[in-house]
């Protein structure tokens, strides 16, 4: 014969539970408080260290709390993205698709050479502003995870990814053939005629 039950209902089952872990932790509070609190500072000095990224170590640091001192990264990170959109803006002169149609419509009237360089040093400074832009996306990643931040250097990066592939595309058929180039241009089979147009934000 087994032994008789000791809570009949859902309530005395709960009851009795709780009574259980009252009793052990009053047994155990001491180690139990010591384990919660090293828990606490690790997490105290984890979260420290994260905020305070190698770039940004120039900030100054005292009378800032960990709080005050995420939020000017938060807002130099801002800065930096808002920097990057001010030079794309330069490079595209307010719209890709009218900047690229004048290239285009320069290379019927000019020398090669000069116009060859003009778009080679476009590309230039788009490239580098992409990788600018891609280090500012790894930061970002790294300091503040997924998010808003995030979202917005991806915005950011796919502009300037997405201007550097139409104007490479004009470049590739300029220089395979310019015949190509013009004819493309007037059946609107160019990348640029085809992906929307990237302006000022």
């Amino acid at each position: 014969m087994g032994r008789s039950r000791l809570h009949h209902t859902p309530e005395e089952k709960l009851e009795a539970a709780r009574r259980y872990r009252k009793r052990y932790y009053d047994r155990n509070r001491d180690v139990i408080s010591a384990n919660h609190k090293a828990k606490y500072q690790a997490r105290q000095h984890e979260r420290s260290n994260a905020i305070i990224p190698q770039e940004t170590t120039d900030l100054p640091a005292e009378g800032l709390t960990p709080t005050r001192m995420f939020r000017s990264q938060r807002r130099h990170c801002n800065d930096r993205m808002i920097d990057a959109e001010a030079t794309l803006t330069c490079l595209i002169n307010g719209s890709s698709t009218k900047l690229l149609d004048r290239l285009v419509q320069q290379f019927r009237a000019a020398d090669m050479g000069p116009w060859f360089q003009s778009l080679k040093t476009l590309l230039e400074n788009a490239d580098k502003l992409r990788e600018e832009v891609q280090k500012y996306h790894c930061t970002t990643l790294q300091q503040y995870g997924v998010g808003k931040q995030l979202r917005q250097v991806e915005l950011t990066a796919g502009r300037v990814t997405s201007f550097t592939k139409v104007s490479e595309d004009v470049l590739m058929h300029a220089m395979s053939d310019p015949h190509n180039l013009l004819d493309c241009y007037r059946r609107g089979e160019l990348l640029y005629q085809k992906t929307p147009d990237i302006t000022t934000l």
